[in-house]
Order: C-alpha cells, then sequence, then structure tokens
C-alpha cells in the first residue's frame, strides 16, 4: 500500500518573493479583517472608553476642533525642526568623518593575558587557542573547572579503492 504525504499549501513567508500586486492584495486583506475586527469589538471598545473618560476626549477634541488643529500643527511643525535638526547632524559628521576611519581594532590577546584573565593555566589557554573544538565546563560561580579540548573530525574523504591519491584530495581553501 502506498502512503502519501498530506497535501500542503504553498506557503510564501517572505514578502521579498511576492509580485507588487500579490503585496498589495494581502496588504488590503489585512486592512479589510482589522476593520472588520474592530468593527466587531466596538461596544467594547465604546465601554473602555467610557470607563477611561471618553467624555473628555469629546469635550476637548470634538468640541473645540480649531484648538486641536492648532495643537495638532504645533506638533508637526515641533516634529519636522527636530527632523531638521537630526537630518543637519547627520549630515555633518557625514561630511566631517565620511573617508576617515578612526577606530581601532583592538589588539590581539596573548596567551598570558588569556590565562591571567580566566584564572587558567598557561597550558590550558593555549589549547583553547590550538584546537577548534573546546568544551569548557564550569562552576555555580562561573569559574572554568575544567577544559576539555578535541581535533575535529578529518575533513579528507576516505579513497574509494582504485582512485589515485591526486584526485582524490581534498581541495584547500
Amino acid at each position: 500500500m502506498k502512503r502519501s504525504l498530506p497535501r500542503l499549501p504553498n506557503i510564501i513567508e517572505r514578502n521579498d518573493l511576492l509580485t507588487p500586486s500579490e503585496r498589495r492584495v494581502g496588504q488590503i486583506v489585512g486592512l479589510v479583517a482589522w476593520a472588520i475586527w474592530i468593527y466587531l469589538f466596538t461596544p467594547t471598545i465604546a465601554l473602555i472608553g467610557w470607563l477611561l473618560g471618553a467624555e473628555l476626549f469629546e469635550r476637548h477634541i470634538l468640541k473645540d476642533p480649531m484648538g486641536t488643529l492648532e495643537a495638532v500643527q504645533t506638533y508637526v511643525l515641533v516634529i519636522l525642526i527636530a527632523g531638521l535638526i537630526f537630518i543637519g547632524w547627520a549630515s555633518y559628521n557625514w561630511i566631517r568623518f565620511r573617508n576617515r576611519e578612526r577606530r581601532l581594532a583592538p589588539p590581539p590577546l596573548s596567551s598570558q593575558d588569556l590565562a591571567r584573565r580566566f584564572g587558567i593555566s598557561l597550558a590550558d589557554a593555549e589549547s583553547i587557542e590550538n584546537h577548534r573544538i573546546v568544551t569548557v565546563h564550569f562552576n555555580e560561580g562561573a569559574e572554568i573547572l575544567d577544559i576539555v579540548a578535541q581535533d575535529p573530525v578529518p575533513t579528507g574523504i576516505p579513497r574509494p579503492a582504485g582512485v589515485s591519491s591526486s584526485t582524490a584530495e581534498p581541495s584547500s581553501r
């Protein structure tokens, strides 16, 4: 008896793989779904608003629309000024530092510094530096108890019989 796998729908989870029209349809469907969701919960939202003082909103915003408009204009003006200051500062820094790299890499850490920093022997520090796979065991106080260094698995692939050594050697990286 042949066992078939269940049919799974084709789902694209990455928006960058969709065409612009498919993205637009997805956005419209999402907007409609949110509108329906909000419409269904309007009574609950109204109750929460009433409990939190929605009459204050009505009194200060809806009954004085010109005052609200002036406040919104002030907010927009402040946001624009802050944005211009930020863009100006970023432009100044870009002009001043665009071709200069002032950050320097830290100096390499020696085996003695590594051993002193972590409170381990010089042999353990050199073992950490020379092995690709190292397991470090800690105690409850985050102090190093034991270091186990492993040699990596050989990267060469065993040669099949009859193959010369020149064709079976792995390429160097």
